[in-house]
């Protein structure tokens, strides 16, 4: 299932804000080598992690444009 991530980078010092970026990946690690396929500075240097984003009391839903039929999946609501 496609999550949205938010991927963060430290080289190790103090900052009072860290590089980061979101992306939607299936796992962590994929989040992670997207961000640094369009960001290779952060290969090397640079602790990475992923974390997923989520809004509590919600569950969040990510769907591909080119494939998802939104008339398709409501009707197959029970409503």
């Amino acid at each position: 299932m496609m999550k949205i991530w938010t991927v963060t980078f430290n080289d190790g010092g103090w900052h009072t804000s860290l590089p980061e970026y979101q992306v939607v990946a299936e796992s962590k690690e994929e989040a992670i080598e997207k961000i640094l396929e369009k960001n290779p500075r952060y290969r090397t240097g640079y602790d990475k992690w992923a974390s997923e984003f989520k809004i509590e009391g919600y569950v969040i839903e990510v769907h591909d444009e080119k494939t998802y039929n939104r008339n398709k999946k409501l009707e197959n609501l029970d409503i």
